[in-house]
């Protein structure tokens, strides 16, 4: 919980898929890199200079004592929840769309979903979770009322197959570990500032 404290307390956040690359020297110390496939979600979070020690420390020291472990985070109180929403034509989808997960691609099929007539199930950029420990994609393209299959940013990284309940927008979670530690130092009494951000990069198991 200790970095969900620092995403909802957050002045600024940047936020990017970072791709997943392989890198070997040779002997002439030639560096080769290959792409492995997929992209890393990564976090770059901002806490504002200026607080009261007396405030943050708590949160700050469990959040110094994780920062090797793994925590859950979502956007759902950060203030930047409009990045995440859900933007089809369903008014509602908690727990409301159910996908069948192949062994392997970079699509799920539509199984069950609330009844359209028009509009779409899923816009271009929608944040989707498959099922309640997957990972967290991004839609590739529009899927309209009619359409049943889902194209995902990335290939599936070791997804339970068969059927899953997607989570949705800011409904969805990120397993993630922190990269980056930024020094915190005092600068007046009682108020601390930041030498950088915190960075959140997703965890993979």
């Amino acid at each position: 919980m200790s970095f969900q404290w620092i995403i909802d307390n957050a002045t600024s956040m940047e936020i990017n898929r970072m791709p997943i690359v392989a890198s070997t020297t040779a002997r002439d110390n030639t560096v080769r890199q290959v792409s492995r496939g997929g992209n890393v979600w990564t976090f770059t979070v901002r806490l504002p200079d200026g607080p009261r020690w007396t405030d943050y420390r708590q949160n700050v020291s469990l959040a110094e004592a994780d920062r090797l472990e793994t925590n859950t985070i979502n956007f759902a109180n950060s203030g930047l929840s409009w990045m995440f929403d859900y933007q089809g034509s369903h008014t509602s989808t908690s727990g409301n769309i159910s996908v069948t997960v192949p062994s392997s691609g970079n699509t799920v099929t539509i199984t069950s979903a609330p009844t359209l007539t028009s509009g779409y199930h899923f816009r271009a950029g929608d944040i989707i979770q498959l099922g309640s420990v997957g990972k967290c994609y991004s839609v590739a393209a529009d899927v309209a009322f009619n359409e049943t299959v889902i194209t995902l940013n990335r290939p599936l990284l070791n997804e339970s197959s068969g059927t899953q309940t997607l989570r949705v927008g800011d409904a969805c979670e990120w397993t993630v570990q922190c990269a980056s530690f930024p020094q915190m130092s005092f600068i007046a009494r009682d108020q601390i500032g930041w030498s950088g951000p915190f960075v959140f990069v997703e965890y993979f198991s």
